[in-house]
């Protein structure tokens, strides 16, 4: 019996359900009445009851550890979250900064927050920082694990339980005090610019990512972002096994498989968790290796799932709240998921390939597609609830690409370590090592752009295809008959049953009358209008969002069975109105961006959406006056802004009409703009508004609402700290008769034109 392992299962499996499922009040009162009948079965010293003991206790450990950590951690927080303090902290990090911000993570070592880590937000004077450094000044307190009022989980699962924000000068005491993470983070940071130096910048993102897990680079680069994504990519550059395994397999064919080699594998794989910044699923990884390299050393044979367990139960050991770790739960399932199937999966494909085929090309089939397969099993569901999206082609993908994997990983560890003796030497072998890399990125970007690549889950059909893929496979497995033919027939009726659903949901939504529709960006707008063949899109952006307004737009599209925007308008130029185009415009042609001459661009963003459109091939109009588009069946009528308002609120007014059916947007118009607009046109008899500025208090005013004469409204709005939808705003539309959807509460809200 596996001793160890049904008791690191129960512990784990009691903190996900203390995380996500048990009030906090039941903890202690729960762990005491497991933990007691685990310890009476111990008198009973029957052998026959030790699973039962060991399951009892480890579920009472796990609560009694997830309640302990929580009040020493998670409460404290929130006692000071609202305070403001003047304390010490120690720096943890090299400092990072993005569009308007600055941070740095610390350690407070004085106060009622003593010992908690926490990021902190400030002035460009953060990032004369170093790692080892101590910093005071009076800082404002608020408690990682909310958002915007709602649960948030990403911090807690990296051990951070503060967020900090000052305006007022901090003190900077440099001390040069020695940092293990420090010195990993600066390291990184010094890899990081050497990969830049050397490589060629078609292939620097990609493997810096690949090599440090440092995938900030890669997450501007819309196109090969999108590209990995849609093709079931993104886990080669998520620090995970694979990637130590590389470490360990170069080391042993540089000296052997010795014992001494494997004291040294495991220094080389934890500097590098550490160097790739040490997340769940990169400390599972050196955990699981560790113990497949001590195992021999002290003559006992390793046990791949008591190891998965024992590594899991010794992650949440430190920290419980990374159960919320999303890299943690797809590290978990995917291996869990090879350990499972992928050698079954592989024993039945080599028998059902032909025999004619030479056996290392059987082999490496069966290998890669049973690898990829299992790994897909169990992670699947996962990718699906937080991604909503499911790769279709992800085992070809990986079964063309990851033979290069190997080369781009050990290839540019060598560059780097040569780039140190000879920096020409090392960008002449960076030029061949590319290569590979450049392989890996076309075949993501070619087999990305089919139209069946990805699946998008916003459309409730799809999971059920999902489901029955699953089922022809089980299927499959289970049934011995049939050779490769039962494979095949499986993988028929998976292909056949795709194409069917896509056909016929694009025939469905271009046979509809028209389709209006406010798709749920958080905070933020982006309307999508389409009747038969034509597409017109109102606005794609949004704020404080972990989810890119690109992202939710294409794939709402996609889903739709829409194969381009024949018209983006856009409102005006703020980010959560604009700054998803760019991502838009990778998912899927745009033949048209029409905006107002003259708009604010307070974000920047009308250069990138300029070269962006050069790029794709993408025509931009600027209005300067009233102006009527027709788009197939689509008319839309364009209302220059006008004089009244703030700057920043001269906006695209839009009204989109379909039939006698028609919306009207006023972007983010306050009520005297929205006077202006209604002295100057006839608004009577439209029937859906769009409620302007997400339902701030200064827009969609009564006479806006009198003037419109319609009875339905939808606020597009989600997490934010302006208190938008006001409660000003939903009672002047209950008053005027109106029908109120908002996207925060009822999600995408699509409306069908009658």
């Amino acid at each position: 019996m596996r001793k160890l392992a049904v008791a690191c299962g129960a512990f784990s499996l009691a903190v996900f359900l203390a995380h996500y499922l048990l009030p906090a009040g039941w903890l202690f009162p729960l762990a005491l009445a497991l933990s007691l009948p685990g310890i009476g079965l111990i008198l009973l010293r029957r052998r026959w009851l030790l699973a039962v003991i060991l399951a009892l206790c480890g579920l009472a450990a796990g609560l009694y550890a997830y309640g302990l950590h929580r009040m020493l951690t998670l409460d404290r927080a929130r006692a000071l979250d609202g305070s403001t303090l003047c304390i010490e902290a120690r720096v943890l990090s090299v400092p990072e900064s993005g569009d308007g911000w600055n941070r740095v993570e610390l350690r407070i070592e004085s106060g009622d927050g003593k010992g908690l880590r926490g990021l902190l937000y400030g002035s460009e004077a953060l990032l004369d920082a170093r790692p080892g450094d101590r910093i005071t000044g009076e800082f404002r307190f608020r408690s990682a694990d909310t958002r915007f009022g709602e649960r948030y989980d990403n911090n807690l699962s990296r051990g951070i339980y503060l967020t900090a924000n000052t305006e007022d000068a901090l003190t900077l005491l440099p001390e040069g005090r020695f940092s293990l993470r420090g010195a990993a983070s600066s390291l990184n940071a010094a890899i990081g610019e050497r990969i830049g130096a050397v490589f060629p910048a078609d292939t620097a993102a990609f493997l810096r990512a690949l090599l440090l897990g440092d995938k900030s680079d890669l997450y501007v680069d819309d196109a090969l972002y999108l590209s990995l994504s849609r093709a079931g990519l993104m886990h080669i550059v998520a620090v995970s096994g694979m990637h130590v395994a590389y470490l360990v397999g170069m080391l042993r064919q540089l000296f052997g498989n010795r014992r001494r080699t494997a004291w040294l594998a495991i220094a080389l794989v934890w500097s590098f968790v550490l160097l790739t910044g040490g997340s769940p699923s990169a400390v599972r990884a050196g955990l699981m290796q560790s113990i497949v390299l001590l195992a021999p050393v002290f003559g006992r044979e390793n046990d791949p799932p008591t190891s998965l367990l024992f590594a899991l139960a010794l992650i949440l050991m430190v920290n419980p709240f990374a159960a919320a770790s999303v890299s943690l739960q797809l590290s978990f399932t995917a291996i869990a998921g090879l350990l499972l199937f992928a050698d079954p999966l592989k024993d039945r494909l080599l028998d059902a390939l032909p025999r004619r085929l030479p056996y290392f090309l059987r082999n490496y089939l069966a290998s890669n597609l049973g690898n990829s397969l299992g790994v897909l099993v169990l992670s699947t569901p996962l990718i699906g609830l937080y991604f909503g999206t499911v790769s279709v082609l992800s085992p070809v993908t990986n079964l063309l690409c990851l033979w290069a994997v190997p080369i781009c990983f050990g290839g540019g560890l060598f560059c780097c370590l040569l780039s140190l003796l000879s920096l020409p030497a090392a960008v002449f072998l960076a030029k061949l090592v590319a290569w590979p890399a450049r392989w890996i990125v076309w075949i993501a970007g070619l087999l990305s752009k089919q139209g069946f690549s990805c699946l998008y889950l916003c459309l409730r059909v799809n999971i059920l295809w999902v489901m029955l893929v699953y089922l022809l496979f089980a299927l499959a497995f289970f049934v011995r008959r049939g050779g490769w033919l039962r494979w095949a027939t499986a993988a028929g009726l998976a292909v056949a049953s795709l194409f069917a659903l896509l056909t016929a949901t694009g025939l469905y939504y271009s046979r509809l009358p028209g389709v209006m529709t406010a798709v749920d960006v958080d905070q933020g707008q982006s309307l999508v209008v389409f009747a038969g063949d034509s597409t017109v899109v109102v606005d794609c952006g949004n704020i404080n969002s972990r989810s890119d307004a690109g992202d939710c737009t294409g794939a709402y599209l996609l889903s739709r069975g829409r194969p381009s925007v024949d018209c983006l308008v856009l409102t005006h130029l703020h980010s959560d109105h604009a700054d998803g185009v760019l991502r838009l415009m990778e998912y899927l042609p745009v033949r048209e961006i029409v905006l107002a001459e003259g708009l604010e661009d307070p974000n920047g963003l009308l250069p990138e959406i300029r070269a962006s459109a050069a790029s794709h091939g993408t025509g931009l109009r600027y209005i300067g006056e009233d102006t009527v588009l027709t788009v197939g069946d689509i008319r839309v009528e364009l209302f220059a802004p006008g004089e009244r308002g703030e700057i920043n609120e001269r906006c695209l007014a839009v009204r989109v009409g379909i039939r006698d059916c028609e919306l009207l947007t006023t972007g983010d118009m306050n009520i005297r703009a929205e006077q202006e607009l209604i002295d100057t046109h006839e608004l009577r008899g439209t029937e859906l508004l769009i409620v302007g500025h997400h339902g701030s208090k200064y827009a969609c005013g009564e006479a806006l609402l009198d003037a419109l004469g319609g009875r339905t409204a939808i606020i597009s709005c989600g997490p934010n700290n302006f208190g938008h939808p006001t409660q000003e705003t939903l009672a002047r539309l209950t008053a005027a008769g109106y029908t109120v959807y908002r996207t925060d509460e009822d999600g995408t809200v699509e409306l069908r034109v009658p």
